[in-house]
């Protein structure tokens, strides 16, 4: 969604040049038309040294019913596995028939979001409380992630250092609210994780939507996860229309094995050692 928000669909120019980038991979699979069902093509993205790869697209929508949807699937995530990545993200409306098709396809739910547009964004005169953060402030960014995170989101989505467009906001000297950000010439992405001890959240919102009056005229949406629900009501009231709720999903490409080592004893001492590592799923790809 971020990408299609900000740069357009398939067809568009940025996602197009977007697809030649040599710092970013880019695999489409394409499953074949049969008995009556129309080719089905799907597209995974991946950028060197991140956990995850990315769902780019899957069309025609018509298409989840085609018999080849698992293989195609296991495709991308064969060959997203190859590359190095740990997972496939994907994200899915939650009325989608889609939604089940994934499921059978390998993929589980590991959160919810609602995206909020905006467009106009609502003027703010606060809107230089929100600023880069420092080098010396990641500890503390990265400590408020692992606070506020699921446990089940992180393992698919880790936090990521000092990568992208990223803003914090800070309350009695305390880094209480940060957000990432992508641009694009169809809008602008703000994925923002606020701690509900924030005095005026409404205040900070506003604050941080007010950031983007002096770019081209373009809309912001804003992604309010599960986890952060609490912001759906403050963005209802800064003005947000919001779409229909996504389902995150998830597909692992590594399982966790134990790895058994022999015992040893030393000076009647026994070390009964056990080690966890990961063991990259065996895949089949097949083919129509």
């Amino acid at each position: 969604m971020a990408l299609l928000l900000t740069r357009g669909g398939v067809l568009a120019p940025l996602s197009v040049l977007a697809s030649l980038d040599p710092l970013r991979g880019s695999y489409t699979a394409v499953c074949p038309s049969h008995k009556g069902f129309p080719s089905l093509i799907g597209r995974m993205v991946y950028t060197p040294g991140d956990r995850s790869a990315h769902l780019a697209f899957l069309m025609p929508a018509s298409g989840v019913e085609h018999p080849g949807l698992p293989a195609l699937m296991e495709s991308l995530a064969v060959t997203a596995g190859s590359w190095g990545a740990l997972n496939l993200l994907a994200e899915v409306e939650e009325s989608h028939p889609a939604l089940e098709a994934f499921r059978r396809s390998g993929f589980a739910v590991y959160g919810w979001q609602t995206i909020w547009k905006f467009d106009p964004a609502p003027v703010s005169r606060r809107s230089g409380e929100w600023r880069p953060p420092l080098p010396t402030e990641e500890n503390a960014v990265r400590s408020l992630y692992q606070l506020l995170v699921p446990p089940l989101v992180q393992a698919a989505e880790p936090f990521a250092g000092q990568t992208g467009e990223r803003l914090v906001y800070r309350q009695d000297r305390e880094i209480l609210a940060y957000a990432d950000l992508l641009y694009g010439p169809e809008g602008v992405f703000i994925q923002p994780l606020m701690h509900p001890g924030l005095k005026h959240p409404e205040e900070a919102l506003q604050a941080l939507l007010g950031c983007f009056l002096g770019l081209p005229a373009r809309p912001v949406y804003v992604a309010a996860r599960s986890y952060q629900a609490w912001l759906e009501p403050v963005l209802n009231r800064l003005g947000g229309y919001v779409s229909p709720r996504q389902a995150l999903l998830v597909r692992h490409l590594v399982a966790t094995a134990r790895a058994s080592m022999l015992a040893r004893q030393i000076a009647g001492e026994t070390f009964n050692h056990e080690a966890t590592v990961p063991m990259v799923q065996s895949s089949t790809i097949y083919k129509n």
